[in-house]
């Protein structure tokens, strides 16, 4: 992938929808712990626990993250059968695609019983049910940042448990990336419709856009269904609605064949 491209991905199916909206959430609860910002990670913690446990309106991610594991692991096996000379390579990516898998089934039952004792977590999904977020009944914005800084759970306990997890996320998601070049698109007058053939099984779709693009505020969109998908440039600018692009843009594709 270009080093002058963001990738931006756009699942199309439930397995990969459950990997993009988990991979993302575990980046914003690190960048939070990193940035030492506790509401940012009091609320991507909450948005983590309801994939896992499946509260709320989600349901659990787990079972479409190891069932896409398992997808890839059968294709490699697949292509070594009918590529014999990569064989050594492609079965030693099927062994690594296991062993994350794995470390995610052992990893995730310590997890969750960590989330569902967590006197923060409680506390947080508490104000949530009664409607005050911000916590004013219990003065949580006036303690927080104390809370934070004398609670060492968040930096030692979470972070340990959620490291196998994470590797192997990436892993998969660097994978899904590294699997089919870039197409070179324009699209006309800020919007292009990408079609797929039946056999095609696209499942995750990724829109690489450059830096100086983003800088002026100017992201994608998608809408559609399966066979056919729509995407718009709109542009965001601070203090105003987002308004369409009405000149061509030119952006970079790729279609993973993975569903």
């Amino acid at each position: 992938m270009s080093n002058t491209l963001t990738p931006i991905a756009f699942p199309l199916t439930p397995r990969m929808q459950s990997l993009i909206e988990l991979r993302d959430t575990l980046r914003i609860l690190m960048q939070a712990m990193q940035s030492h910002a506790p509401y940012t990670w009091l609320t991507a913690k909450k948005e983590m626990a309801d994939m896992l446990l499946g509260e709320g309106n989600k349901t659990p991610v787990t079972p479409n993250i190891l069932s896409l594991f398992h997808v890839m692991g059968k294709h490699f096996k697949d292509l070594s059968e009918k590529y014999p000379d990569y064989k050594p390579n492609l079965l030693q990516a099927v062994a690594g695609l296991e062993e994350h898998a794995e470390n995610i089934r052992t990893s995730i039952p310590p997890l969750v019983d960590f989330l569902q004792s967590d006197v923060w977590l409680t506390s947080y999904n508490e104000l949530i049910r009664k409607q005050d977020p911000l916590g004013h009944k219990y003065a949580l914005p006036q303690t927080i940042n104390l809370l934070w800084s004398g609670e060492s759970q968040h930096a030692t306990a979470l972070p340990a448990l959620l490291h196998p997890v994470i590797q192997a996320i990436e892993h998969i998601n660097q994978m899904l990336h590294a699997h089919v070049p870039w197409e070179n698109r324009i699209a006309q007058h800020g919007a292009d419709q990408i079609t797929f053939a039946a056999q095609d099984n696209i499942g995750l779709l990724i829109v690489g856009v450059s830096s100086n693009t983003i800088n002026q505020g100017i992201l994608p969109s998608c809408s559609g269904f399966r066979s056919t998908v729509r995407l718009r440039f709109t542009q965001w600018k601070e203090g105003k609605i987002a308004q369409d692009i009405h000149t061509d843009q030119p952006y970079s594709l790729m279609l993973v064949p993975f569903s």
